[in-house]
């Protein structure tokens, strides 16, 4: 009886199903589309399509537009190809899950939109497809991915900046309104502006220096605060990014690690669910061979 119960328990421990692996994908496609000669072959493609379109621009009508939008033509095709691809090599989900695949979809799909001849205005979105050089060169992905990760820090330096530059437009309207370059509110930010990237900061001085002999402290106060620190602040958070950017790109790679990783270990839990059927099988032979030999009939 003993013996029964565990050859019952073993054939039901054998039945189960064996899990899928949930890596989805082709495998032989995610071997192309993953290996180098892909990438420089997809590289080159996309800097040979901006070659032919700055040409094309650069010349306007000439003897080769015909050629130039057939080429056109087939690389669009050549990225539509690549795109389809890429979605059989890595699956629905790990696709739609890389945000670069998203962008590449995007940028692709606009390019059909410039094939519309009715409305001439959308022929210059073919050169859109240049921005696929970004997705395709890794170094630029990061540079573009610590922009992305740096906007919360961008968009509180740009309102510091903007309280900064309200409040000084407020005292420059108030102390030069006689002058052309605050004479309201809108001047006012515009000479500001200007102020800030150093565009006539000596002639402005020196202009308004005859309204008030004192207006060097306004402006050489507003140069420090606004020219100096605030507008320091969008390299220092830049900066800070694109130093982050290597750490989130290497938890990405653990991440795909770990995902082979129980791969491999469903791998090995199917075959030892394999293997055991085998055992059930070797012993129920062995049990019949047994019976046989002792002229007894195999147990049932």
């Amino acid at each position: 009886m003993a013996n029964a119960a565990v050859t019952a328990g073993s054939a039901a421990a054998a039945r189960r199903p064996v899990r899928k692996k949930r890596r989805g994908g082709v495998a032989f496609l995610r071997w192309v589309t993953e290996s180098p000669a892909w990438g420089v072959f997809i590289f080159l493609c996309i800097v040979a399509n901006a070659a032919i379109l700055g040409y094309d621009a650069h010349h306007g009508p000439n003897p080769y537009s015909a050629q130039i939008e057939r080429w056109n033509q087939y690389f669009l095709w050549l990225f539509t190809a690549e795109l389809v691809l890429e979605f059989l090599a890595q699956g629905f989900r790990r696709y739609l899950r890389n945000g670069w695949n998203v962008f590449d979809v995007a940028v692709v799909g606009i390019s059909y939109a410039a094939l519309t001849p009715a409305i001439s205005a959308l022929r210059t979105l073919r050169v859109i497809r240049v921005f696929r050089l970004v997705s395709a060169v890794p170094q630029m992905r990061r540079v573009v991915e610590a922009l992305f990760s740096a906007m919360p820090g961008i968009i509180a330096s740009f309102a510091i900046l903007a309280v900064v530059f309200y409040i000084a437009a407020v005292m420059g309207t108030t102390l030069f309104h006689s002058d052309p370059g605050f004479s309201d509110l809108g001047q006012s930010l515009l000479s500001l502006f200007a102020l800030s990237q150093f565009d006539g900061w000596g002639e402005t001085i020196a202009r308004l220096q005859q309204l008030n002999p004192y207006a060097w402290v306004y402006v050489i106060g507003f140069t420090i605060v606004a020219a100096f620190a605030v507008l320091n602040l969008f390299i220092g958070v830049i900066v800070e990014a694109v130093q982050a950017a290597p750490q989130e790109e290497i938890k990405e790679e653990i991440e795909e690690v770990q995902e082979e990783v129980e791969v491999l270990a469903e791998a090995q839990e199917d075959a030892a669910v394999v293997q055991q059927r085998i055992l059930v099988e070797v012993r129920a032979l062995r049990a019949e061979i047994a019976a046989l030999r002792g002229g007894a009939p195999p147990a049932a």
